[in-house]
């Protein structure tokens, strides 16, 4: 196998990890997000069960997630195969910190949340909508840097 070939297989690995690993994302974030889209007027308990539930499944899954991607995911690969993107990079892996915190920042507030509190139940559905949106948008950054590692210019001559 050449070192051309082998590079092919291991984007194409990596990119498959890649896709199975945010269409699990994806389907964690769609439950969670059915939760919070809209905020209870009734029944708030059950809601609070359910959004802490689905919030956690959600959270342990991107701490894990983010942790894949920094160790043995694609950063190191990307960084290895096209050093330019060293800043890129490192601004995902910001991100992955920052994604994190906001997580852990709701966790605590999910933790103490009770029937009672409307409006930091209405705030706690916008902020998990928000994280939802910046996860999404994670996603799609790294997805396009992958891409762009991995795919030469068309057009280009040796």
């Amino acid at each position: 196998m050449s070192a051309t070939d082998f590079e092919s297989r291991r984007a194409t690995d990596l990119a498959a990890w890649m896709r199975e690993e945010h269409a699990k994302v994806d389907e964690l974030a769609g439950g969670l997000s059915q939760c919070v889209a809209i905020v209870p007027r009734a029944n708030e308990q059950a809601w609070i069960d359910d959004a802490r539930t689905a919030f956690e499944h959600f959270r342990a899954h991107m701490t894990k997630h983010i942790a894949l991607e920094e160790h043995g995911g694609y950063m190191s690969t990307v960084v290895e195969y096209r050093p330019q993107l060293n800043r890129e990079v490192d601004r995902l892996k910001h991100e992955h910190r920052e994604i994190l915190r906001l997580l852990d920042a709701v966790h605590e507030i999910m933790i103490e949340i009770q029937p009672v509190d409307s409006l930091i139940i209405r705030d706690t559905c916008h902020r998990i909508q928000d994280i939802l949106r910046y996860v999404d948008h994670h996603n799609q950054s790294e997805n396009l840097m992958v891409l762009s590692a991995f795919h030469e210019d068309i057009g280009t001559k040796d």
